[in-house]
């Protein structure tokens, strides 16, 4: 390959990781050939080079998908409104298990009882894509009937405002950086010890009392954090 090619194909990668959504939108090789004013196997190339830096997922199919989505941590939107913004119902939400627990140790403090609680276990993929593996933590008795409901592809905040009157309020996140156990490898579709995000997040109803502990993780190269003070107000309950 030309310096030349090299140089336009270089161009072409750096665009995408600039603005991922740009495959999303013009979706097919020709499309984007054609919104860069390149060869078809200059984006070919391009592509197959983002896909071993881990930026584009290719699916069964061969469909292209952006593989770094951005998060406003101060936005308080839905997960798959923040990684889908044009389409949030392409992510699918599948329940791995649901089972009532003995509340561990080290969740006494934040919900302050010693009652059961409600273990759900989901993940979310965007097409064939593994986005995020979650364990959410519930107070048994203050939602007594949900272990026994389909929460497949359902708004847990949703759910639970339309069947419990619950009115989430505000909450709190930490984010660390650690490998993936064996457990989220699997389910993340990716190998032990990759770098992954764990967010946690405890969160209270409009009566201030604690009703949610989330622990979320991502796979560390496809999603970038930031914060816009602009937002910090802004709440949506329409998903979790």
């Amino acid at each position: 390959m030309e310096y030349r090619d090299i140089a336009v194909k270089t161009a072409v990668e750096e665009q995408i990781k600039a603005n991922p959504a740009i495959i999303k939108d013009k979706f097919t090789e020709r499309g984007l050939a054609e919104y860069f004013g390149v060869s078809r196997t200059t984006v070919r190339k391009a592509l197959n080079d983002l896909a071993m830096e881990g930026y584009v997922f290719f699916d069964k199919k061969n469909t292209q998908y952006p593989t770094i989505f951005e998060i406003n941590m101060l936005k308080m939107s839905s997960f798959s409104e923040e990684i889908d913004k044009e389409n949030p119902k392409q992510i699918k939400i599948k329940v791995l298990s649901n089972q009532i627990i003995k509340i561990p140790s080290e969740l006494t403090k934040f919900f302050n009882f010693n009652h059961q609680l409600l273990k759900i276990i989901r993940k979310r993929v965007l097409g064939e894509m593994p986005l995020s593996y979650e364990i959410c933590y519930l107070p048994f008795e203050k939602f007594r009937g949900l272990e026994t409901q389909n929460l497949s592809n359902v708004s847990l905040y949703q759910y639970l405002k339309d069947h419990y009157q619950l009115i989430p309020s505000h909450g709190r996140e930490e984010i660390t950086y650690e490998t993936a156990t064996k457990e989220c490898a699997k389910y993340l579709g990716i190998k032990e010890q990759t770098p992954i995000y764990k967010v946690s997040s405890y969160n209270y109803d409009n009566n201030f009392e604690p009703f949610e502990h989330t622990e979320q993780y991502l796979i560390g190269n496809r999603f970038k954090y930031h914060l816009s003070a602009k937002n910090i107000f802004n709440y949506s309950e329409t998903d979790k």
